[in-house]
């Protein structure tokens, strides 16, 4: 019953650097700072909260409220190249940032690029415009009109955005966007057809009265195309003809510097852990959005508390963090996860080798040769009731020694992918029925999950190597003790006691059921370890070592994995050529397998005029039925379009 990931994407540029989405915004990994708990401009609209350690924008905000980020350069011109990657030299490396300069990420204000909708990091300064800085040329004075200022022949238009920070006297910063996307299912799929189609509108604002108080709240209304419509009943109801939901990645209250270095937030938020990219193992907080494959990972908001405390003026020689989270909130899956669990032949979580040569025999012998009685599977997911003894919370202490930034935490909570611990099996047609059932099964099988609780004690580092042009480098590892579970699997209820699952023992001897551990109390490790580096200027490459994937858990679940890619930039990052793929070592499937991958290419283009953006992409799955990315948990390869409009 194990869930496969449904998609990589790609990584990023640095450490300062917000999710996969954009393109770097200098060479190596930047090193993070304080640990972030608001959602900026990036985390709600762009890339999601990837990073630990930036602060929101936060336009409205006074400098001295402000977390030790960089501030935005005051002019405004276009991002160039030189602003992207450097004006170092053509080819080879640039050279490390001087200790004080303003973080990779930080750049003047400018028109919207491909950054400011597919992600990029804090690059957005505080109150910079969504769409590109129009100039129009002025009328000519006549003879009655007053002498016109030197300079003043060209006004610049201001985007909605900036016409609201301004009349609010910089207190007020807000975002639109309007996102459609649709996805084709190209492979693995029948029949093939537009499995997906996403229209959003996403409202985002940030109100800081002063420097004590913030309000951030955002809210998206998403219309799904797809119709859901079954029944003739179905034709009067908006519910399946139109498919709606509001989304929202932020509602909460910040109070700044209530004591000196102490900061609280309350309400709905997002709280990023990890250096790593997008494969995070001591990121725990918030639950992941494993449904539209390409911004896969994406953190889901959830209700919580949390204090930061920096005792000493430099806030990132030595910082503090505490969170709770009263309410459990699962991870949000693909379609393809079901279809995972209903496979009577998909991989069973049996941690020890004696129930797994059970089920073995069960599912490529005994079954393929007695049809009849494979079940229909149903799963009955066992939610965590809502009460505070079942809330979770976690705590991070992190500093910055010389060119490293290291963290430790702890986190007490709950896996955010359900696992199954129970199979009961019922017969629901007689055998020796000369009438075939209905749908065509003779038995039933009702499969319990539920989130086992776990603890969590992470460290992570990320830095620089100057000798090697700034090259980043992170890493990050988990040890993960879980909550001992076992799995139950009820047999076909036959004549004489059950099924004989161990034929070579020359021994008759018909089962029930099988039944084993499938979470050991034995705890595992779970990590990442990862590098990029910039070419030149248009060029930017980096590689990936991950044990686990965010679905495997358990000892005797982690599988190996390697992630890679490039990204080819032009026209001062205007057009992007993106490929990106993932292996998993042959060792992770069954003997004789092989290994099994996926390839993600995808082409990004930002318009000359602006406010637009176009993103297309495909995610290719490779493998046999019986290989992890080739199983049908992983769902069907897909070529997908997005365009983003933003003001």
């Amino acid at each position: 019953m194990q869930w496969a990931l449904w998609a990589l994407a790609q990584a990023p540029a640095d450490r300062d650097y917000q999710g996969p989405e954009g393109v770097p915004n200098k060479p190596g990994a930047a090193k993070p700072g304080k640990p972030n708990t608001d959602v900026s401009v990036d985390d709600v609209f762009g890339t999601g909260a990837a990073k630990p350690a930036d602060k929101p924008p936060e336009a409205s905000k006074p400098a001295e409220a402000a977390k030790p980020a960089a501030k935005p350069n005051a002019g405004g011109s276009d991002l160039s190249m030189d602003d992207v990657f450097g004006a170092g030299a053509d080819t080879g490396s640039s050279e490390a940032p001087k200790k004080g300069s303003e973080p990779a990420g930080t750049t003047t204000a400018r028109d919207l690029e491909l950054d400011d909708v597919f992600g990029g990091g804090s690059s957005q300064p505080s109150g910079a415009s969504a769409g590109p800085t129009t100039t129009v040329t002025t009328t000519t004075p006549g003879p009655s009109d007053k002498p016109a200022d030197a300079g003043a022949g060209k006004q610049k238009l201001q985007s909605p955005s900036e016409q609201i920070l301004n009349k609010s006297g910089g207190k007020l910063h807000t975002r639109f966007r309007i996102i459609s996307s649709l996805h084709y299912d190209v492979d693995r799929a029948e029949p093939r057809k537009i499995s997906r189609n996403e229209n959003r509108v996403e409202f985002y604002f940030a109100y800081t009265p002063n420097k004590h108080v913030q309000v951030v709240g955002e809210v998206d209304p998403v219309l799904m195309g797809t119709n859901q419509s079954r029944e003739l009943d179905d034709l009067a109801s908006q519910v399946y003809i139109q498919r709606f939901h509001l989304e929202s990645r932020a509602a909460y209250v910040a109070l700044t510097d209530i004591a000196p270095g102490l900061d609280i937030k309350v309400g709905r938020q997002i709280v990023v852990w990890g250096t790593a990219d997008k494969f995070n193992p001591t990121n725990n907080i918030n639950a992941d959005d494993l449904e539209d494959r390409p911004l896969f990972t994406e953190p889901i908001a959830n209700q919580m508390a949390v204090i930061d405390y920096s005792p000493l003026r430099d806030r990132d020689k030595l910082y503090f963090q505490g969170v709770y989270i009263p309410l459990f909130f699962p991870a949000l899956l693909p379609p393809s996860a079901a279809a995972g669990l209903k496979d009577p032949y998909a991989e069973t979580p049996f941690a020890n080798d004696r129930e797994l040569a059970k089920i073995t025999y069960l599912q490529e012998d005994y079954l393929p040769k007695n049809p009849k009685l494979v079940p229909r599977v149903f799963g009955h997911v066992e939610m965590p009731e809502n009460k505070f003894t079942n809330g979770q919370f976690a705590f991070k202490m992190g500093s910055r020694l010389g060119e490293v930034d290291i963290s430790a935490s702890y986190y007490y909570g709950r896996h955010d992918i359900p696992l199954p611990v129970q199979a009961t099996t019922t017969q629901v047609h007689a055998l020796n029925d000369p009438t075939d059932p209905p749908d065509g099964y003779w038995f039933r099988s009702d499969v319990r999950l539920i989130y086992p609780k776990m603890q969590v004690i992470g460290l992570d580092f990320a830095t620089q190597v100057p000798f090697l042009g700034n090259m980043g480098l992170w890493g990050e590892a988990a040890l993960i003790i879980p909550e001992a579970k076992q799995f139950h699997i009820d047999l076909p209820p036959l004549p004489g006691g059950g099924v004989d699952v161990t034929p070579n023992d020359d021994m008759a001897n018909p089962e029930a059921f099988i039944a084993g551990p499938a979470i050991k109390k034995q705890p595992f490790l779970k990590a990442t370890a990862g590098f990029d580096y910039t070419f030149g200027k248009h060029v930017y490459v980096q590689a990936q070592y991950l044990r686990g994937m965010i679905n495997e858990f358990g000892a005797g679940h982690i599988g190996n994995y390697i992630l890679g890619g490039t990204d080819l930039i032009f026209f001062g990052r205007k057009l992007v050529f993106r490929a990106f793929g993932m292996v998993d070592l042959p060792n992770n499937n069954p003997k004789g397998k092989g290994p099994s991958g996926v390839i993600a290419p995808a082409l990004l283009f930002a318009p000359p005029w602006g406010y637009v953006n176009f993103e297309l992409g495909s995610f290719a799955l490779l493998g046999g039925d019986k290989t992890y990315f080739g199983q049908r948990a992983t769902g069907s390869s897909i070529v997908y379009f997005k365009v983003i409009g933003s003001f």
